[in-house]
């Protein structure tokens, strides 16, 4: 019902639908479909992530083990494998990761 008030996309399928001489009810019966077709694509389409793949040879270049790494984040090593590897997805430890690397390159120079 929201989206029927506030959503122009779903307004003028709801105006289709009336003009087609469909009844208020079945026109929201559709509408239920119709969202639910939508949120089912949502749901199956594979999400994009972050490649990873850079982590693991940029803290080998640094001579970096895994469990120096795992110390500084406070963390299992076996964590920061994974993300490495692209077993475990996590944002948040990538992005502080990445910077963590790459200050470190900063402060070698």
């Amino acid at each position: 019902m929201v989206r029927w008030s506030h959503d122009r996309r779903t307004r003028d399928y709801v105006a289709r639908q009336l003009a087609a001489g469909r009844s208020k009810k079945d026109v929201l019966r559709l509408l239920k479909r119709a969202i639910a077709r939508e949120m089912f694509r949502h749901l199956t389409e594979p999400c994009p992530i972050d490649d990873y793949s850079d982590l693991r040879p940029a803290r080998q270049a640094r001579n970096i083990t895994l469990t120096a790494a795992a110390a500084h984040f406070n963390v299992w090593p076996i964590t920061i494998s994974r993300l490495e590897r692209g077993l475990k997805r996590d944002d948040t430890l990538a992005t502080n990761y990445r910077q963590w690397l790459n200050t470190l390159i900063i402060d070698a120079a």
